[in-house]
């Protein structure tokens, strides 16, 4: 994430001016970052505590393995940026999630 979100700042800051290169950079990224975010706080939500559900853990893994379906997560790694497309400061999807994030002050 951090080398996608690096790339497409810099292809931002290349194309675009400044002011219009922040705005432009969010847009091109809040959408990924936003999905990516609520996969992993649904994954994290779903660990196992205790040595009971460790052990019940155990057993069921290799099961939902072999039943898994890669190709319902290969968004997440197949996806391309075009360096030499130039960035806009417009958004050509409408956003799939909303994210709300607090800062502490």
């Amino acid at each position: 994430m951090a080398i996608e979100s690096a790339i497409e700042l810099a292809r931002c800051l290349r194309d675009l001016p400044y002011a219009q290169a922040f705005a432009a950079y969010e847009n091109l990224r809040r959408d990924r970052v936003t999905r990516i975010i609520k996969l992993a706080a649904r994954t994290n939500s779903h660990k196992a505590a205790g040595p009971i559900a460790r052990r019940l853990r155990d057993v069921i893994m290799p099961i939902a393995m072999k039943l898994a379906k890669p190709e319902k997560t290969a968004w997440q790694y197949n996806h391309h940026i075009d360096w030499d497309a130039p960035a806009t400061n417009t958004v050509t999807r409408r956003p799939r999630f909303t994210a709300r994030v607090d800062v502490a002050p």
